[in-house]
Order: structure tokens, then C-alpha cells, then sequence
């Protein structure tokens, strides 16, 4: 079986040497509003128990995942099975507790919860406090491939996120405007900057109806159409299908792909060019939630440059 991490190099090419324009100079550190919330009862449906959910936890070897190649321009893969039900249910209970309004920071907002993202969040904990989180975050750092630089990049800090009815994420890029100092190297005095070179949306829990992921600037991959006029697999085989019959992607009544949640897969697409700016393909939108709720978890891997990177 070929490796994702071959898969990405072959379509990035010989690897990713990011080259920013010498005029950014270094930031002040982001100040970002917290909301605070009161004490809410959230309905995130776990998982069922296994059995063997009162042992301790241990990452497996090989989570046997399985890749699809949505679109090369921009690279946008879907991967099935990424996390287990078992990891998905620990992932959710290690941020739960944390949730608050979401806050915007990638391009098109900056700053507290606002209309245009209505769900909940919270940072995961570190990886030393929850061997399930790091567990994932190092499938995810896997499967980059060479995509960080070992040594200057890292897989950055994974978010909950968690959508009850009605609540969306507005049409928005992960990447920023400007590239970003964080506070722990603003601390330390250190002169570097970083941005999200990609992002993995993990769906962790989907007992919803609607909640699709929208790509409005996606390109339609060439496949055929069913008789009712959605997009239809190439294969037509059952890669794209669940229980419920639905495909798991589509193509949106107005132009580009929208992506239904289903748990345990993700979506991963790269963020910036080889120069290091930002593709403005990569714009999505989280749809409103129908009935139900549905839990992610957002990984961006942080690309760093300046002259302590």
C-alpha cells in the first residue's frame, strides 16, 4: 500500500521550501478575546463503549486508514477511518469541559465569537497530559510527510470543536493575512512567525442531520452524474457510502463540493502555496447543523520562518 506521506510528496513535488518576502517584519503577540459562558449542558453523544475502553489506552501501530484524492489544485484528500470510535470518544471527553464561543482568527476575521462562527471550542490539551491527542496529532504528522521541515516546523495545537442546531462557520480561510508570532515565543523573545501550511478536520462525533463541509471554489473531479443529479463516485463502489446510502461528498447546487460528516473520517487540504501565501481556494464554510449535534477536532500544522526559525 502506498503511504500518504509518499502520496503527498509525489503531489507536492520535491519538497515544500517556503519563501516569505523579507518585508514581513515580526508581529506583536495576538491578543484574543476570550467570551466566557455559563455553564451549559452540551449533547455530545459518545460512542459506544468497547470492551476493552477500561484498559488503558495505547496507539496502535497503524490505524489503517484509506486515502482519496479529491483534487489536486489544491490538494484536498479525503481519509477514511482516521481515528477510531474509541479515540474519537477520548479526544471529545479531554475537551469538553474546556468549551466556550468559538473565536475567528484565520482570513476573513480576527477576534471573540461572532455571528459568523456560532459553535463551540476548546484547545486540547497538551500532548504530554492526553495520549489520545497525541496519539492523533502523530498520525497526523505522519502522514504530512515532508511537508514540516524537521526541527523549525511542529504539528501545532489541535481545537474541539462542537455544533449543536442551527450553529455554522461562515465562508473563512484557516490561513492567516499575516503570518503569526506566538505568545509562547513572543515570551521567550524568539523572531519567528508562523502560518497554517495545511489543516485536518476530524469528524469525532456526527448524530446530525446537514453540517456539511462546503468547498464553494473546489473543482468537481470527473465523475459522473446519478439520475437525481448529484455527483457519483468514478468506481462507483461503496468508498463514498455509509449505512445511510448518502454519498459523503457531493457536489453543491451552487458550484463546488460539500463534504457530510461522518465520523471517524477527515478532511485534509494544504493552505499555502510553495512561496509561502495563501491559496484562496481553500475557502470553506461549516454549514448549519440540521437536528443533532456534531464534535471535529482541528489540527493546522504551523510552517515557521525568521531568523530564529
Amino acid at each position: 500500500m502506498v503511504q500518504s506521506s509518499q502520496v503527498l510528496s509525489a503531489a507536492l513535488g520535491a519538497g515544500l521550501a517556503y519563501v516569505f518576502p523579507a518585508a514581513y517584519s515580526l508581529a506583536a503577540p495576538r491578543l484574543q478575546g476570550i467570551v466566557s459562558k455559563s455553564p451549559l449542558v452540551f449533547d455530545i453523544q459518545q460512542n459506544p463503549p468497547a470492551e476493552s475502553n477500561s484498559e488503558p489506552y495505547e496507539c496502535p501501530a497503524d490505524q489503517g486508514y484509506r486515502t482519496e484524492i479529491v483534487s489536486l489544485d489544491p490538494l484536498l484528500i479525503y481519509i477514511h477511518d482516521f481515528v477510531s470510535p474509541r479515540e474519537a470518544d477520548l479526544v471529545i471527553r479531554a475537551g469538553e469541559s474546556l468549551l466556550q464561543p468559538s473565536p475567528v482568527t484565520g482570513y476573513g476575521g480576527d477576534g471573540p465569537a461572532s455571528q459568523a462562527r456560532t459553535s463551540w471550542s476548546a484547545p486540547l490539551p497538551d500532548v504530554v497530559d492526553d495520549a489520545a491527542v497525541a496519539c492523533v496529532l502523530r498520525r497526523a504528522e505522519s502522514f504530512l510527510g515532508s511537508v514540516l521541515m524537521p526541527g523549525r516546523d511542529d504539528i501545532g495545537a489541535a481545537q474541539l470543536v462542537h455544533y449543536d442546531n442551527g450553529q455554522k462557520f461562515d465562508l473563512h480561510h484557516d490561513w492567516f493575512r499575516q503570518p503569526r508570532l506566538s505568545d509562547a515565543d513572543a515570551a521567550a523573545g524568539r523572531r519567528r512567525l508562523y502560518n497554517r501550511v495545511a489543516t485536518f478536520f476530524v469528524v469525532l462525533q456526527a448524530n446530525c442531520t446537514a453540517g456539511e463541509t462546503y468547498f464553494p471554489q473546489a473543482v468537481v473531479p470527473g465523475a459522473a452524474k446519478t439520475q437525481s443529479g448529484s455527483t457519483a463516485h468514478p468506481h462507483n463502489d461503496n468508498d463514498r457510502t455509509t449505512e445511510s446510502s448518502l454519498p459523503i461528498w457531493r457536489e453543491h447546487e451552487n458550484g463546488g463540493l460539500a463534504f457530510r460528516p461522518v465520523a471517524g473520517n477527515a478532511l485534509f487540504w494544504l493552505n499555502l502555496f510553495a512561496n509561502g501565501t495563501g491559496d484562496t481556494r481553500t475557502l470553506h464554510a461549516g454549514l448549519p447543523v440540521g437536528e443533532g449535534t456534531k464534535t471535529a477536532m482541528n489540527i493546522w500544522p504551523r510552517s515557521y520562518f525568521g531568523p530564529d526559525a
